[in-house]
Protein backbone atom coordinates (compact mmCIF):
# COMPACT_ATOMS: atom_id res chain seq x y z
CA UNK A 1 0.00 0.00 0.00
CA UNK A 2 1.18 3.37 -1.21
CA UNK A 3 -0.07 6.17 1.46
CA UNK A 4 0.07 9.92 -0.02
CA UNK A 5 -1.07 12.50 2.75
CA UNK A 6 -0.95 16.44 2.56
CA UNK A 7 -3.47 19.03 3.83
CA UNK A 8 -7.19 19.89 1.48
CA UNK A 9 -6.20 20.74 -2.04
CA UNK A 10 -3.01 20.43 -1.60
CA UNK A 11 -2.41 19.09 -4.86
CA UNK A 12 -2.30 15.25 -3.85
CA UNK A 13 -5.09 13.82 -6.28
CA UNK A 14 -3.35 16.15 -9.18
CA UNK A 15 -0.30 13.85 -8.28
CA UNK A 16 -1.26 10.52 -8.22
CA UNK A 17 -3.33 11.15 -11.72
CA UNK A 18 -0.08 12.18 -13.17
CA UNK A 19 2.02 9.28 -11.46
CA UNK A 20 -0.84 6.53 -13.09
CA UNK A 21 -1.29 8.34 -15.89
CA UNK A 22 -0.24 5.00 -17.95
CA UNK A 23 -2.05 2.45 -15.81
CA UNK A 24 -5.32 1.14 -15.08
CA UNK A 25 -6.85 2.06 -11.97
CA UNK A 26 -10.07 1.36 -10.31
CA UNK A 27 -10.72 5.20 -7.72
CA UNK A 28 -13.04 5.10 -5.52
CA UNK A 29 -13.84 8.39 -3.83
CA UNK A 30 -15.59 9.44 -0.68
CA UNK A 31 -16.65 5.52 -0.90
CA UNK A 32 -15.34 2.25 0.22
CA UNK A 33 -15.13 -0.46 -2.47
CA UNK A 34 -17.18 -3.24 -2.04
CA UNK A 35 -14.80 -6.80 -1.54
CA UNK A 36 -16.42 -8.05 -5.06
CA UNK A 37 -15.85 -5.13 -6.80
CA UNK A 38 -12.10 -5.11 -6.22
CA UNK A 39 -10.44 -7.62 -8.69
CA UNK A 40 -7.51 -9.10 -6.64
CA UNK A 41 -4.66 -7.39 -9.19
CA UNK A 42 -5.87 -4.36 -10.00
CA UNK A 43 -4.87 -1.44 -8.68
CA UNK A 44 -7.34 0.56 -6.80
CA UNK A 45 -6.76 3.65 -5.27
CA UNK A 46 -8.98 4.97 -2.39
CA UNK A 47 -9.17 8.72 -1.57
CA UNK A 48 -11.83 10.99 0.78
CA UNK A 49 -12.13 8.00 3.38
CA UNK A 50 -12.63 11.55 6.03
CA UNK A 51 -16.06 11.56 3.80
CA UNK A 52 -17.12 8.29 4.38
CA UNK A 53 -15.60 8.07 8.46
CA UNK A 54 -18.00 11.30 8.55
CA UNK A 55 -21.32 9.40 7.44
CA UNK A 56 -20.66 6.13 8.56
CA UNK A 57 -23.17 4.91 11.43
CA UNK A 58 -20.23 2.22 12.47
CA UNK A 59 -18.33 3.40 16.07
CA UNK A 60 -14.06 4.19 15.86
CA UNK A 61 -13.21 0.69 16.11
CA UNK A 62 -15.93 -0.75 13.72
CA UNK A 63 -15.17 1.50 11.44
CA UNK A 64 -11.09 1.39 11.40
CA UNK A 65 -11.84 -2.13 11.18
CA UNK A 66 -14.14 -2.05 8.34
CA UNK A 67 -11.58 -0.14 6.77
CA UNK A 68 -8.35 -2.23 7.09
CA UNK A 69 -10.36 -5.56 6.03
CA UNK A 70 -11.14 -3.44 2.64
CA UNK A 71 -7.63 -2.63 2.17
CA UNK A 72 -5.31 -5.60 3.45
CA UNK A 73 -3.83 -7.56 1.19
CA UNK A 74 -4.83 -5.43 -2.22
CA UNK A 75 -2.89 -3.52 -4.55
CA UNK A 76 -4.10 -0.31 -3.54
CA UNK A 77 -3.21 3.99 -3.10
CA UNK A 78 -4.77 5.19 -0.01
CA UNK A 79 -4.72 9.62 -0.48
CA UNK A 80 -5.41 11.12 3.31
CA UNK A 81 -6.55 14.91 3.80
CA UNK A 82 -4.49 15.91 6.96
CA UNK A 83 -7.97 17.41 8.14
CA UNK A 84 -5.93 18.27 12.02
CA UNK A 85 -2.75 20.65 11.38
CA UNK A 86 -3.25 21.51 15.36
CA UNK A 87 -6.46 22.65 14.53
CA UNK A 88 -9.27 22.12 17.40
CA UNK A 89 -12.41 22.33 15.51
CA UNK A 90 -15.14 24.45 17.93
CA UNK A 91 -18.04 21.50 16.62
CA UNK A 92 -17.95 18.24 19.06
CA UNK A 93 -18.50 16.47 16.41
CA UNK A 94 -15.86 17.70 13.71
CA UNK A 95 -13.57 17.29 16.81
CA UNK A 96 -13.92 13.60 16.92
CA UNK A 97 -13.98 13.36 13.39
CA UNK A 98 -10.53 14.63 13.49
CA UNK A 99 -9.57 12.69 16.52
CA UNK A 100 -10.72 9.10 14.36
CA UNK A 101 -9.16 10.45 11.24
CA UNK A 102 -5.86 11.15 13.39
CA UNK A 103 -5.65 7.46 14.59
CA UNK A 104 -6.60 5.83 10.90
CA UNK A 105 -4.32 7.38 9.65
CA UNK A 106 -2.12 6.11 12.45
CA UNK A 107 -3.09 2.61 11.43
CA UNK A 108 -2.77 2.92 7.93
CA UNK A 109 0.79 4.25 7.85
CA UNK A 110 2.13 1.89 10.09
CA UNK A 111 0.77 -0.53 7.53
CA UNK A 112 2.08 0.80 4.15
CA UNK A 113 5.18 0.21 2.36
CA UNK A 114 5.80 3.56 1.37
CA UNK A 115 4.43 7.13 2.82
CA UNK A 116 4.62 10.04 0.25
CA UNK A 117 3.43 13.36 2.06
CA UNK A 118 2.40 16.13 -0.86
CA UNK A 119 2.46 19.62 0.17
CA UNK A 120 1.47 22.35 -2.25
CA UNK A 121 2.47 19.70 -5.10
CA UNK A 122 5.58 19.20 -4.09
CA UNK A 123 5.75 15.14 -2.70
CA UNK A 124 8.34 14.23 -0.03
CA UNK A 125 9.08 10.30 0.69
CA UNK A 126 8.16 9.95 4.80
CA UNK A 127 8.73 6.46 4.42
CA UNK A 128 10.18 3.46 2.18
CA UNK A 129 9.80 0.08 3.10
CA UNK A 130 13.56 -0.79 3.54
CA UNK A 131 14.70 2.21 3.82
CA UNK A 132 15.50 2.39 7.63
CA UNK A 133 12.86 0.13 8.95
Amino acid sequence: MHIYIGGAHNGKRQFVREQLSQEEVEWFEGELPKLNQIVDDKKIVIAGLENWLAKTDLNEEQAITHIIKRIQHRNCIIILTDIGRGIVPMDAQQRRLRDVCGRLNQQLIVQAEEVTRVWYGIPQTLKKRGEGQ
